[in-house]
């Protein structure tokens, strides 16, 4: 799977494949070697089982996906602790775990590479087709299980703990991610993360199959990023995917579910009451109203304060002359500078949008807004899947409270399909997000 192109265009590199190769041979070391590599699972892991684990594990096909590599280092801790340095290592010790207990793997990288190594880095498409590499691989063979490994990253230092996501397409990908988170709290320690969607991450909403990605702690985080530069804490993540991955195959085995083609929607973690996307536009809308907005008041939104608080909330600010502003461009970008500001002096919230960036162009067109930031959108953020969906719809949900405009394309120095972080890619006008709203706070 080699794709070589002219200069300024791109190479797809040959993935790295850890595959047995003589499945008759496989499974007869399963079968003799079975009782020993279980006996030390079932030491660790509080599974009871009536079925065989190795009918409910052996044999099944997991691509492991180290995020980022090459030129795209992805997050970075202050100490120089790099993301695609830490998610590599976890990977490759995932793929051994799995590997003795006669799981074929599949590493979409084993060294300091990408899949993909941008011609011209200006070309704006490199980082899709990097990802897409992924997912096509992960297609190629197959796969049961797609579990892409990451790090996380945040301004502010008090954020901390691992945790997973998933898309809400599947039921199987939310089981998965939460026996993963499960283990990762109980593993490594105080953590009161939870399992959350992602349904804009790329890697999630294109996979066919269980697909999870796995934030193993935040490298802006000192404590944090000095476990992740360990040896033996990157093999504590390792084992706390493992063992999570081992308890959902074989819950699944035991309710005698299918792995592939469930495509039906979770129910919600919210109330009851709140478990239909109108259900969450009435809400949001009660919301706003309560904060009975003047004429010249926006309501901008940032994230949270504590490390708890991984959502949007809204900080509302008088821009003077707002209200007779009769040009709508110039209406929505005012309101883009002061979200650029960041929280008012004084205020608890915390910036999305990193330092240094720039407002390029407001253009509304049949009620989407086409917003082009400056490259520092993207070169001076902070990293983190989770970051990177605060940031969008800090942008989509302030400006869809605009008059006239409904969606939010960005764009990033006039460029479509771009990416902030290497997670999300903005390849089409974004309607506002009411799930990532803290609406008590309003």
């Amino acid at each position: 799977m080699v794709w070589r192109a002219t200069k300024g265009e791109f190479l797809l590199k040959s993935p790295v494949v850890i595959l047995w190769t003589n499945r008759a041979w496989l499974v007869a070391l399963g079968t003799i070697g079975i009782v020993m590599a279980f006996l030390l699972i079932l030491t660790y892991v509080s599974v009871k089982v009536s079925a065989p684990l190795s009918e409910a594990v052996c044999g099944k096909t997991i691509v492991i996906d180290p995020g980022h590599g090459g030129i795209d280092a992805g997050a970075k801790g202050r100490s120089g602790v790099m993301e695609k340095d830490v998610v590599l290592d976890i990977g490759l010790r995932l793929a051994d775990l799995f590997n003795r207990a006669a799981v074929y793997t599949v590493l979409t990288r084993n060294t300091d590479d990408g899949l993909i190594e941008p011609g011209n880095r200006s070309h704006a498409n490199w980082k899709r087709l990097d990802l897409e590499g992924r997912i096509a691989l992960a297609t190629e063979h197959n796969a049961d299980i797609y579990v892409s490994i990451h790090a996380n990253s945040f301004p502010e230092q008090v954020w901390s703990g691992a945790q997973t996501f998933y898309h809400s397409k599947s039921d199987d990908a939310k089981e998965l991610a939460i026996a993963i988170q499960k283990e990762l709290v109980s593993r490594l320690g105080p953590n009161l993360r939870k399992a959350k969607t992602g349904d804009d991450y790329f890697v999630l909403r294109k996979s066919t199959m269980p697909a999870v990605i796995v934030e193993v702690g935040f490298l802006s985080n000192p404590r944090e990023e000095a476990l992740l530069a360990q040896a033996d804490y990157r093999k504590q993540v390792a084992e706390a995917v493992f063992y999570g991955t081992v308890n959902y195959l074989v819950e699944s085995y035991k309710k005698g579910r299918l792995q592939e083609g469930d495509e039906s929607r979770p129910s919600s973690d919210l109330p009851s009451e709140f478990t239909d996307i109108q259900d969450y536009a009435s809400l949001y809308s009660r919301a706003r109203a309560a904060l009975n907005l003047e004429e010249n008041e926006v309501a901008l939104y940032f994230a949270g304060p504590t490390n708890f608080d991984d959502d949007l909330m809204p900080e509302v600010r008088e821009i003077p002359g707002l209200g007779a502003e009769s040009n709508p461009d110039s209406r929505a970008s005012r309101v883009v500078q002061e979200l650029i500001k960041g929280p008012a002096r004084g205020s608890v919230l915390c910036p999305t949008l990193p330092r240094g960036t720039c407002l390029k162009s407001v253009k509304i067109v049949d009620n989407v807004a086409y917003v082009d930031f400056s490259e520092e959108l993207m070169e001076n953020h902070w990293g983190g899947s989770r970051a990177e969906e605060l940031t969008v719809y800090s942008i989509v949900n302030t400006l869809t409270d605009v008059p006239g405009i409904k969606e939010v394309q960005i764009l990033i120095e006039g460029l479509v399909s771009s990416t902030i972080a290497g997670h999300i890619i903005l390849d089409e006008p974004l309607s506002p997000n009411f799930d990532i709203i803290e609406f008590k706070q309003f």
